[in-house]
C-alpha cells in the first residue's frame, strides 16, 4: 500500500518516527460494494518503507497473511496415532487465537501411524500435510481453512458480473496401479485405480475430458507406494489409490475476470449465462455450472476500478490439484537412544527416541533393524539393549520410515578392547556371557556370566573346559529330560559319576572293561593285578570261581571256612 508521508504526520519529521509502530500490527482491509462490506482481509504489517519520489516522501506498506506467524523458523517433532486434525491443533497451539483463526475440516479421518515433521516451518509442514494427504489449505481474509470446508456461494451473471472468461480441459493419465509391502504381515499388495470408486461430478466438460483421458491413456503403469511404514496394509494403499485417483479428477477448469468483491479462496461460484426472454427462467439468468475458487488475484486500478482474477474447478471436486504423495519429510541418517526392545509382534523390532524428540518424550513407532542373517526360526537374534545408541537410517530419506542400522559405542558405553593390533573379536552380553576370539594367541574363549564356567581353545591344538560347581556331559538328552541315556558328571567336591542306561565299557587295545545293564560286570586282559593294602574281599552270592592252568595262593597263614570243603 502506497500512502503519502503526511498520512501519517510524517511530512516534515524524520522518517518513519510514527509509522515505525504499526510494524507487526494487525491490519484489516474491506472491499466496500454499494456501501457494504463485501469482502475482509485481515493480515499483519511486515515490512514499512519511507520512500521520496518525485520530491515528495511516501509509506509503503507491505503485509502479509497471519500465516507469516507460522514461519517462524524450523522445527523438529513428531505424532504418533493421531488424527490431522489433532497434529494441526497440537502443533499451532501456541500462535494467538485472535490472529489465527483456524476451520479444521480434514477430509482424512484416520489416525497416522507416525507423522514428522523435521526441519520445516510450522507453515510448511501443515502446507506439507495438505500437499500430501489431497486436503484444501488456503486463508480466505479471515480464517486459515484446512479440509473440506467449501465457504459461501456467490452467483456470477454474465454481463453483469462476469465479462471475461475461459474453460479450459486437458488430458490426465485416470488409469495406474500402486503396489506396496506390509512388513508386520509380510505380504505385498497390489491395487488398481479402476477398483477404486471415487464420487462423480455434475460437470459435463469434467466428465467428457475424465472419459477422453482413459481412453487416450491405454497403458496402466505400475508404481511403488512406498510412502509409510503400511501397517494398516491394503487398507491404507487403498485409501491412497483413492486420493491419487481424486486428484486426477482436476481436468477442467474456470478462468475468469469480475468485477464482484465478494469472492473469497474456498468460495463456490455459480455461473449464470445472460440470455433475456428465456421460456423458463424469465429473469434471463439460466444457471450454469458451480466452481470452487482455488486463485484468486485481486486487483484496484484508478480508472478502471475494481476487478478479480479467478480460477476453479468443478465444486464436486474433493481433493486439489496440487496432492503430491511424495510430499515426506525429507531427514538425514542420524543416531538415537533405544527406549524399547520388548517387540509384541516378536519381530526383534525397537522402539528409539532421537535427539529432538526428547523436550516432548517422543519416540518412533516400532521399527525394524538390519541383521546378517534373518528368518522364520533362525537368523541372527541380538537386539540394542535399552539406553543404548544406535544409528538410523530412514527408507527413501523419509523421516516416517526409520530403520536401525545397528548400535553403537561411544563415550560412556565403551568395548573395552581394541588397541594395537586389534587382535581381540567377540560377542558378549550384559551380564557377561562372553565369546571370545584373540588373534593374537589364535584362541577362543566361552565364558558364563560369573566367569565361574569356560571352555577355551589355545590355538596350540590343546582345549580346556573348566568349571568352579559341577561339569556334566550327557548324551540322549532331551527337553523336559535333562539327564539322557548316558552322563559324565564331575563336581568340586571330588566326584566323577559315569552313568549309563545300556552299557559301560572302557577299552585300552585289546583289553577291557565292560558293565552293562544285566548285572554282568566283565575284565578282559593279558594280565590283571589287584592290590589291597590292608584287605581284599571277593563275594559271590551264589559261587566264586577261580579257574586257570595254574594257580597260586600264597602269603601268611591261609585259612579256609565254610561248609564242607572238597580238595581234589
Amino acid at each position: 500500500m502506497l500512502c503519502p508521508s503526511e498520512a501519517f504526520g510524517e511530512k516534515d519529521s524524520y522518517p518513519l518516527t510514527n509509522t515505525r509502530k504499526y510494524l507487526g500490527k494487525r491490519c484489516t482491509l474491506q472491499l466496500k460494494q454499494y456501501g457494504q462490506t463485501t469482502y475482509i482481509f485481515t493480515g499483519i504489517i511486515t515490512q514499512i518503507r519511507n520512500k521520496r519520489i518525485d520530491g515528495y516522501s511516501h509509506i509503503i506498506l507491505e503485509g502479509k497473511s497471519p500465516t507469516i506467524l507460522l514461519e517462524n523458523g524450523l522445527d523438529c517433532q513428531s505424532f504418533e496415532k493421531k488424527g490431522l486434525k489433532e497434529i494441526i491443533e497440537e502443533s499451532t497451539r501456541e500462535y494467538p487465537s485472535d490472529l489465527i483463526q483456524w476451520d479444521i475440516r480434514p477430509h482424512l479421518q484416520e489416525k497416522l501411524l507416525y507423522t514428522v515433521q523435521y526441519r520445516e516451518s510450522d507453515y510448511q509442514f501443515i502446507r506439507r500435510l495438505a500437499t500430501r494427504y489431497g486436503e484444501w489449505f488456503y486463508y480466505n481474509g479471515t480464517q486459515l481453512v484446512f479440509g473440506g470446508y467449501g465457504g459461501k456461494t456467490v452467483e456470477l451473471v454474465e454481463e453483469q458480473d462476469l465479462f471475461e472468461y475461459e474453460l479450459k480441459m486437458q488430458l490426465v493419465p485416470q488409469k495406474f496401479t500402486y503396489t506396496s509391502y506390509d512388513a508386520k504381515q509380510a505380504e505385498n499388495y497390489t491395487v488398481e485405480s479402476e477398483s477404486v470408486s471415487v464420487q462423480g461430478t455434475k460437470n459435463p466438460f469434467q466428465q467428457y475430458a475424465e472419459e477422453a483421458s482413459a481412453k487416450t491413456y491405454n497403458k496402466v503403469p505400475l508404481s511403488l507406494y512406498n510412502q509409510s511404514l503400511m501397517e494398516s496394509g491394503r487398507m491404507e494403499l487403498t485409501s491412497a489409490v483413492k486420493r491419487q485417483k481424486q486428484s486426477r479428477q482436476n481436468v477442467f477448469y474456470l478462468e475468469a475476470k469480475t468485477h464482484n468483491p465478494n469472492i473469497r479462496l474456498g468460495d463456490i461460484v455459480k455461473l449464470k449465462a445472460w440470455m433475456p426472454g428465456h421460456e423458463i427462467f424469465k429473469n434471463g439468468e439460466v444457471p450454469l455450472e458451480s466452481y470452487r475458487i482455488i486463485e484468486i488475484t485481486h486487483n484496484y486500478e484508478g480508472m478502471e476500478g475494481y476487478h478479480n482474477f479467478i480460477v476453479g474447478v468443478p465444486k464436486e471436486i474433493e481433493t486439489p490439484p496440487y496432492m503430491e504423495e511424495d510430499a515426506i519429510p525429507q531427514c538425514e541418517e542420524q543416531s538415537a537412544t533405544v527406549m524399547d526392545n520388548n517387540d509384541p509382534e516378536g519381530m526383534s523390532r525397537i522402539r528409539v527416541q532421537f535427539l529432538w524428540q526428547k523436550p516432548f518424550n517422543g519416540m518412533t513407532p516400532w521399527i525394524r533393524s538390519i541383521t546378517p542373517y534373518a528368518g522364520a526360526g533362525k537368523g541372527m537374534h541380538v537386539v540394542p539393549e535399552i539406553g543404548e545408541e544406535v544409528i538410523v537410517s530412514f527408507e527413501n530419506g523419509n523421516a516416517e520410515k526409520p530403520v536401525s542400522l545397528g548400535a553403537m559405542f561411544n563415550g560412556k558405553g565403551k568395548s573395552g578392547h581394541g588397541g594395537k593390533g586389534n587382535y581381540i573379536k567377540g560377542i558378549q552380553t550384559p551380564t557377561g556371557n562372553k565369546l571370545q576370539f584373540n588373534d593374537q594367541e589364535g584362541s577362543a574363549m566361552l565364558t558364563d556370566q560369573p566367569g565361574s564356567v569356560s571352555m577355551k581353545f589355545d590355538g596350540g591344538g590343546n582345549s580346556s573346559i573348566g568349571a568352579a560347581a559341577t561339569q556334566a556331559i550327557t548324551v540322549g538328552a532331551k527337553e523336559g529330560s535333562p539327564d539322557g541315556e548316558a552322563k559324565l558328571l564331575m563336581d568340586n567336591a571330588g566326584n566323577i559319576t559315569l552313568k549309563a542306561n545300556t552299557n559301560i565299557t572302557l577299552e585300552v587295545g585289546s583289553n577291557k572293561i565292560s558293565i552293562n545293564n544285566d548285572g554282568t560286570i566283565t575284565i578282559n586282559g593279558d594280565k590283571i593285578l589287584s592290590t589291597a593294602k590292608t584287605g581284599f574281599g571277593v563275594n559271590g552270592g551264589e559261587t566264586v570261581l577261580i579257574a586257570s592252568k595254574a594257580n597260586h595262593i600264597t602269603g601268611g597263614p591261609t585259612k579256609l571256612d565254610g561248609g564242607d570243603v572238597f580238595v581234589n
